[in-house]
Order: structure tokens, then sequence, then C-alpha cells
């Protein structure tokens, strides 16, 4: 799936699950992304540098846990997300 088409979807599930406005949700979302986004080739390189080049792969192997183990510890909040239509496939790219 392309960055694009997989940066909107998780925008539109945050929405979704989201008890607040759209704007609002978005917003919040959009927040925590860009606020873990925007640091993270600054932090990797420091990283890297100082400790091992291995540091950098282990901080985001974990993180990715972390988000695991929370979405599984939350999943009863992504029941709005049942409600989207299964059947719904996207068109084929023009060629």
């Amino acid at each position: 799936m392309p960055i694009g088409m997989n940066n909107t979807a998780f925008t539109e599930a945050a929405m979704e699950v989201s008890a607040h406005p759209r704007p609002v949700a978005s917003a919040g979302y959009n927040f925590v992304r860009w606020t873990g986004g925007a640091p993270a080739p600054f932090a990797a390189t420091r990283l890297a540098g100082e400790l091992s080049d291995a540091v950098p792969y282990l901080v985001g192997a974990a993180s990715c846990l972390v988000a695991t183990a929370l979405l599984a510890a939350r999943r009863h909040h992504l029941g709005a997300l049942a409600r989207v239509d299964a059947d719904v496939r996207p068109e084929p790219a023009p060629a």
C-alpha cells in the first residue's frame, strides 16, 4: 500500500474510533504522529553515533512492540471500525 494511502487509512481509523468531532480527532492524531516523527531522524542519528548502529533499530522494534501491546489492551475502542463496509474494494489503478 502506498504511503499516502496508509496515512489516509490510519487517519480515518483515528477519526472513526474517537468520541470527538472529526477535526479534533484528526488534529490530535496528527499532533501525536508528528511529535514522534519529526525528531526521529535526529534522534536515530544521535543514538547510532553515541551508542551503536543497532540501537535505533532496537528502539524502533521496542516502539512497535509497545504499540502492539497498547492496541491489544485497548482493542475495545476499535469496535467502531467494524461498521466500515468490508465489501468496499478499491478501484484498480489506471494503466
